[in-house]
């Protein structure tokens, strides 16, 4: 991030990130990373969540060293098993009884099907069902530093998804945009029952599509797919501004259950909107997470 970019950001925001925490998942690369270094350049508490340990300890590193912010620190969690996302909620809980923001930012986009340890096809796994185990097991920390955000990460190709509720693990002829758009609708059909569900509890939701970002989202596609976005990417800079934004600018505080196209609240796909389709989505969710136990969460 240019220093202009910085000085726009910190005059926007007024450093309101002070005394507040902040956890990002996704965080040792692209736009995770861009979006952790701005929050703590505003001066918050910020949990980076890595897959990698090396890659994240780098970034943890970059970030600190950028922003001259310590209280930054690294948190290992593979979204792909149940186990490491209900352990990684626990240690976060532990050390900050109270989280103001949390930012879904991690995705993957396989071109080859893929399955978890949990026995999940590994697009949903990780787009979806790891964000809302991970919600989910964080609530009582979010409703404790009410008043709390909760951002996630979608993309504008949701329109183009199905939610194909007899066949979830897609084993039935899988792509990677099938497979990417359905976990990418999940996305915000998750966001508006989330915000219908926490709106009397001073936790907000809302999800953004940052525009096409160079990122690593899709180093599994072949080159030659891969080449026909690249006239049109985005720096994992720019591309985090918005993710910032309605992480910490008092201009989105109350906002809830929205789409956001880069800093533009848009309408999403009327698919998105269908409230039958995302509580059924929210029940089955529960389900194959196995968050569903009796006193948690907000089913």
């Amino acid at each position: 991030m240019d220093e202009m970019a910085i000085m726009d950001l910190r005059g926007e925001y007024d450093d309101s990130m002070q005394g507040r925490v902040s956890v990002v998942t996704g965080a040792n690369r692209g736009l995770g990373r861009a979006a952790a270094l701005g929050l703590a350049r505003l001066g918050g508490t910020v949990v980076l969540l890595a897959r990698d340990r090396e890659r994240g300890e780098h970034a943890l590193h970059d970030v600190r060293r950028e922003t001259g912010n310590d209280q930054v620190s690294l948190e290992l969690v593979d979204l792909a098993s149940f186990a490491s996302v209900r352990a990684v909620a626990a240690r976060i809980s532990e050390r900050f009884p109270a989280v103001n923001v949390l930012v879904n930012n991690a995705g993957v986009n396989l071109f080859r099907r893929a399955v978890t340890r949990d026995g999940m096809e590994m697009t949903l796994a990780v787009n979806h069902l790891a964000p809302f185990l991970l919600t989910n097991l964080l609530l009582p920390a979010l409703r404790a530093g009410a008043p709390s955000r909760v951002v996630h990460v979608t993309s504008r190709f949701e329109r183009w998804g199905h939610v194909a509720f007899d066949d979830l693990q897609l084993t039935r002829g899988y792509t990677a945009l099938r497979a990417y758009t359905q976990s990418k609708l999940a996305t915000l059909l998750f966001t508006y029952a989330l915000a219908a569900r926490t709106r009397q509890l001073g936790i907000t939701a809302n999800a953004v599509h940052p525009g096409l970002v160079a990122t690593d989202l899709m180093r599994d596609l072949p080159p030659w797919l891969r080449s026909l976005y690249e006239p049109f990417l985005l720096s994992p800079d720019v591309g985090a501004r918005p993710l910032i934004a309605l992480a910490s600018s008092p201009s989105y505080e109350g906002v809830t259950g929205r789409y956001f196209e880069k800093e533009r609240e848009r309408q999403s796909s009327r698919r998105s909107y269908d409230q039958e389709a995302g509580e059924r989505l929210w029940q089955v969710s529960e389900e194959l997470t196995g968050w569903r136990r009796a006193g948690d969460g907000l089913g």
